[in-house]
């Protein structure tokens, strides 16, 4: 099972070669070379997989069968990337052909007109460069407006925050007297009862002596 994983490994690694090459080219010969070397990759190693696959799924052994399924699941997603890739890079390129084509003949036409058209189309392209600096201008007083309401929520959470603030520090200020008013409550108690213990020793030292020489 070694082995399947290992050829399967060998076509990945291929694979991403040529991908990276293609993305590189600029000869669409060349190109058209390698998109088939890699189309055949794709399926070959598509078929890797599957066959993977179905060998971890008649492995007896649970750890084993978990190891190849998840290696099998690895080699699916670096499949299916390098197939988006492909296939982005294949658009790419036939955007940028298009675009080409459509430059030169662009071009051809320019020549064979006379030179009220070529003036004609200098024009539109003035007026849609204005228009393009129109809808600019138009976005960065968008931007700038958003700016001066954010600006403005910020003042305005600032203003609560401050608030809040105050709130917090009348409630310590609160908090701090009342700590004092209880402070000098507990030290008249303690007083007092200094006070009325002291009393009733004098008084029971009273009765004493009463008792003792009146008695």
């Amino acid at each position: 099972m070694t082995s399947e994983y290992n050829a399967a490994q060998r076509v990945l690694h291929k694979l991403k070669q040529n991908v990276g090459e293609f993305d590189l080219m600029e000869s669409t010969q060349d190109s058209s070379v390698v998109q088939g070397a890699i189309a055949q990759d794709l399926q070959t190693l598509s078929k890797r997989i599957s066959e993977y696959r179905m060998l971890a799924r008649q492995e007896s052994n649970e750890r084993k069968r978990t190891t190849m399924l998840d290696r099998a699941t690895h080699m699916a997603d670096d499949h299916e990337q390098l197939k988006r890739r492909t296939d982005k890079i294949t658009q790419r390129r036939a955007m940028r052909t298009t675009h080409t084509d459509e430059r030169n003949e662009l071009f051809q036409r320019t020549q064979g007109m006379g030179r009220t058209q070529m003036d004609t189309t200098i024009a539109m392209d003035a007026q849609d460069e204005e228009a393009f600096w129109g809808r600019s201008e138009q976005l960065l007083d968008g931007y700038i407006e958003q700016g001066m309401s954010s600006l403005q929520n910020l003042r305005e959470q600032k203003g609560i925050l401050q608030s809040a603030h105050r709130r917090v520090l009348n409630v310590d200020d609160t908090l701090g007297l009342s700590r004092g008013v209880i402070t000098m409550i507990n030290r008249r108690t303690t007083q007092d009862k200094i006070i009325l213990g002291g009393g009733m020793a004098v008084t029971c030292i009273l009765i004493y002596f009463i008792v003792h020489y009146f008695g």
